[in-house]
This record gives C-alpha cells, sequence and structure tokens, in this order.
C-alpha cells in the first residue's frame, strides 16, 4: 500500500462516510478531492488565507487555535474542519489549523461537496448530523460562559471534552479559556477533586463520573 493509498483510507474514517462502505467513500474521495501536504508547524488555514473546503486529515495531527493563541481542539487522522464555513458568507476563516506533525490533509471543495451532498443521502444525513452537534457544542460553551461559580465553569468546560478529559493544558492557560482568574481555578480544582469529581495528574484533568462525560458526533471539528 502506498502512503497515498494509505492516506485515503485513513480519511474513509470522517465522519462523513459513518455508515457507507469503506470502498464507496474512498471512490468519493478519489474522485472529488485534491491531496496537499503540510510540514510541521506550517499554517493550513488562517482568518486571511483559507479555501472554501472541506478539509480531512489524512495523516498526522493539526490544532485549531484562536487568533490570541488559545487552543480550540487537536485534529487526527479521519478528523475533518471547515464544515461550517464551507458554505457560509463569511469572507474570514475565524480559527487558526497548524500542522502540529507532518499533515497529509484531503480538500472537498464546495462544488464537490454539493455534488456529494445531492446523490449521497446517508452523508448529507451525517453532515446535517455533524452541524447539529455543533451547535449543541456552543450551546454548552454559552452554559459555561454563564455558569454561576468556577467549579461548574470548569466542570460544562470537562463535558465538552472527548472521554471528559482535558490533556497537557497548562492551568494558566486553562484560565485563560475559561475566562477566569487564576487563584480562582487553582481553588476550584482542590475543590472538585476533594469531593471526587474529577481527577488531577500534572497538565491532566478528568471527569470522575462517566455520566457526565457527553461526546461528540465522531469526527471533531474546530468550533466554527
Amino acid at each position: 500500500m502506498t502512503a497515498s493509498d494509505a492516506a485515503f483510507k485513513a480519511a474513509c474514517g470522517c465522519m462523513l462516510f459513518a455508515q457507507l462502505p469503506v470502498q464507496q467513500a474512498e471512490e468519493i474521495l478519489r474522485g472529488e478531492s485534491s491531496q496537499k501536504q503540510f510540514s510541521r508547524g506550517e499554517i493550513i488555514y488562517s482568518p486571511e488565507n483559507y479555501q472554501r473546503a472541506l478539509g480531512i486529515i489524512a495523516r498526522g495531527t493539526a490544532i485549531v487555535e484562536k487568533e490570541n493563541g488559545v487552543l480550540l481542539n487537536r485534529l487526527e487522522a479521519g478528523s475533518c474542519f471547515g464544515a461550517a464555513a464551507l458554505f457560509a458568507q463569511e469572507e474570514r476563516y475565524v480559527t487558526t489549523i497548524r500542522a502540529k506533525s507532518e499533515c497529509t490533509v484531503l480538500f472537498l471543495p464546495a462544488a464537490s461537496m454539493e455534488r456529494i451532498l445531492m446523490n449521497y443521502p446517508q452523508i448529507a444525513l451525517n453532515y446535517i448530523r455533524f452541524l447539529s452537534g455543533r451547535i449543541q457544542f456552543l450551546n454548552r460553551r454559552i452554559d459555561s460562559f454563564v455558569a454561576p461559580n468556577v467549579e461548574e465553569t470548569l466542570l460544562s468546560y470537562l463535558r465538552q471534552q472527548p472521554q471528559g478529559k482535558l490533556d497537557r493544558v497548562p492551568m494558566a492557560k486553562l484560565a485563560e479559556i475559561l475566562n477566569v482568574g487564576r487563584t480562582s481555578l487553582y481553588r476550584a480544582v482542590q475543590h472538585l477533586e476533594q469531593c471526587n469529581m474529577i481527577t488531577r495528574e500534572g497538565k491532566t484533568i478528568c471527569l470522575t463520573s462517566s455520566e457526565d462525560r457527553q461526546d461528540n458526533f465522531p469526527g471533531k471539528e474546530e468550533i466554527v
């Protein structure tokens, strides 16, 4: 299997192709997508430089950041980005996507996506489900901003993370993300640990109750 073949097969794990035969998904990708390589640290999308195309990570990892450097998400093989902005009228992209390692990305232009959505009802349904998940995610983010205290803000944010786990995020950065004071955040973490609601080891914070975990629809994307 060539590197290109492996990239196409990995991209078939994208949320778009849920419940579709892998062979059919691969045929669609080979016929409609273009492939591009990115070096570690290279910007894939930015507010000033992006194309109206759905991107699918086929190899490597990328990170999604706000313009102020706040980390929003981590994208791995099968993850996609650009779904919410694909048919929007905005001229600027709202986040920066940067290659965390050497990356292979498959791009599906808006015109290709229009054809795919019209010809494959299952893909159209998957796309709608994904965007619905983004709306729910944003609603939970709003809930976290209006939470009555720092403990609830932190818990709300953790419930938005895959497996209820926040990994490799320094406390100073987490305080910035949550828009709370660093001292208040330390107190909240200590209190929640004492109540056995979270566990903390180094830069990793995890919910202890599985019922509090809210995984998103497969195929994580940036918050747009």
